[in-house]
């Protein structure tokens, strides 16, 4: 079988080298993975499985995600996400070195494996994961999903059904899942390892998940000048929706030196600003802390409804508990 190498060598210090070769088939681009022997009880598919995961323990005992973040998770049990390392990827088209933290390194690899694991929730991904581009940055991710996501409403409009459509709700509802799909990965890697590396690779990963359908809009308004010679002389630039994009920017992250887990001291110090809170708030499922709390009460002999939540310009949200905190009914 024909296969595709892509390498990740990292330099966790002088006399450490990490090395993985991730092989992947020529044709399907599917990973080809080494078969992990004795893999342990976390990577089990009913352990803290998907919400939404269609795969059945009758044809798959294990997550196949799982079972390709083990090596990366064992190898790395040692380390701290803020670790600076060297890390160099090799692929056929380029090679990229890079001194940067840890958790950047991890999440680019995730990047790569979460498409092609053979996990169907992240398989919309796999063109990503064919052209590979190690470490990009947000800006550069949305360029290339968005174009991604387009080609592939294209080659639906030309099939048998039609039905391609030049519009991004359908890569917002990709990006939710991925959400759902981390939240529970997250909880796995709780009892997989102590480091912070991989676990807050995770949590970085989904704040992409979460950025991109929040600033999509008012960063393609961004792009839309580098598209001038396409365009007509069609009046005046539209305008953002939101100022999240612009203070996204001004909130400059260097994820190099970003702990994403923090320590029980500085737990009591939140640094995120209030317009990322809010915005989280609005569009995925996390909850600012600047919200009021519906003051109605619940009459005796009533049923509890979840808790409802007003934001300062109206907005009302409804927290519905996830369902291994429902307690079976009577």
């Amino acid at each position: 079988m024909n296969s595709v190498d892509i390498i990740y060598r990292v330099k966790l210090s002088q006399d450490r080298l990490e090395t993985f070769n991730f092989r992947l088939d020529e044709e399907t681009f599917d990973l080809i993975g080494d078969k992990v022997p004795d893999p342990p009880k976390w990577t089990e598919l009913e352990y803290s499985q998907c919400a939404h995961c269609p795969l059945s323990t009758e044809e798959h005992t294990h997550c196949p995600l799982a079972l390709q973040m083990h090596s990366i998770v064992d190898r790395f049990h040692d380390t701290r996400s803020i670790d600076e390392v060297v890390v160099e990827v090799v692929t056929e088209e380029r090679r990229v070195r890079q001194k940067t933290g840890l958790q950047r390194v991890v999440a680019s690899m995730l990047d790569l494996i979460y498409p092609i694991c053979g996990c169907p929730k992240t398989a919309f991904m796999k063109p990503l994961a064919r052209f590979h581009l190690p470490l990009c940055s947000e800006e550069e991710t949305i360029f290339r999903v968005t174009g991604m996501y387009l080609l592939a409403q294209y080659f639906l409009s030309r099939s048998a059904t039609g039905q391609g459509r030049i519009e991004f709700d359908g890569l917002t509802d990709i990006y939710n899942e991925l959400h759902t799909l981390n939240t529970a990965v997250a909880r796995r890697l709780q009892s997989a390892t102590s480091s912070d590396s991989t676990k807050n690779a995770i949590t970085l990963m989904d704040m992409y998940s979460t950025l991109v359908p929040l600033l999509l809009e008012d960063e393609l308004i961004e792009m839309r000048g580098f598209f001038q010679a396409y365009l007509p002389d069609d009046g005046d630039k539209p305008q953002t929706m939101t100022n999240y994009l612009e203070k996204a920017k001004a909130f400059s992250l260097d994820l190099d030196n970003l702990k994403l887990t923090p320590t029980e001291e500085e737990a009591s110090h939140d640094e995120m600003p209030d317009w990322l809170k809010e915005a989280k708030g609005i569009m995925g499922p996390y909850l600012p802390e600047n919200l009021t709390r519906d003051s109605s009460e619940t009459k005796p002999g009533e049923k509890a409804e979840p808790a409802a939540f007003v934001t300062s310009d109206g907005l009302k949200l409804e927290l519905t508990p996830m369902d291994e905190e429902r307690k079976p009914e009577e």
